[in-house]
């Protein structure tokens, strides 16, 4: 029987194989494991700011993206803003659909499901009593995130409920939401 017959073949666009590579070779080499992400704010007048995402230190050197990375942050006129941007918390949001949604892709390639759409749809709750200092009881964060994935794929219900509890598990954005580390911040 040939065994390679029996194999689904499927492209979500994902190079698992050099993914797995990478793995591999980092868990023998835990230094270059260590990266350093960063970003560059720059305020442009109200609450309206110009974020920058180039370079980062990682594999051991400092690298660089293709090309600069821009988002725009502001706030709606409902916040006597100019709403030139998404509010940062809206790009919060944004991050974890995107982080979930490249972990589904991923997940689901190195286990030979093919996957015809996704989509997430993620809301956040919060009552600005803290951030407006209404009421010091009152977290200035979200109190709840709700993620609802639509997907599309030749797969189970079952497989598929795997596929994002696996893309859970391994979101670096996910765990930052879910388990803050520490802030550090200094005026330079």
């Amino acid at each position: 029987m040939n065994v390679s017959a029996n194999l689904k073949t499927v492209d979500n666009g994902v190079n698992v194989e050099a993914l797995l590579e990478a793995r591999e070779a980092l868990s023998e080499m835990p230094a270059a494991a260590e990266f350093t992400w960063r970003a560059s704010c720059e305020w442009m007048g109200g609450v309206h700011s110009r974020s920058t995402v180039e370079g980062f230190f990682g594999l051991g050197e400092e690298k660089a993206h293709k090309q600069p990375f821009v988002f725009e942050a502001d706030h709606p006129a409902e916040f006597a803003a100019s709403d030139f941007g998404a509010t940062p918390v809206e790009m919060v949001l944004s991050a974890l659909a995107s982080c979930l949604t490249a972990g589904v892709a991923s997940v689901a390639q190195n286990r030979g499901i093919q996957l015809r759409s996704v989509k997430a749809t993620v809301e956040g709750d919060m009552s600005l009593y803290g951030i407006l200092g209404i009421d010091a009881d009152v977290r200035n964060g979200f109190r709840t995130i709700r993620v609802n994935f639509e997907i599309d794929a030749d797969a189970s219900e079952e497989e598929i409920a795997a596929v994002v509890a696996q893309s859970q598990k391994r979101s670096a954005v996910f765990d930052i939401v879910t388990n803050p580390g520490n802030v550090k911040v200094a005026v330079v």
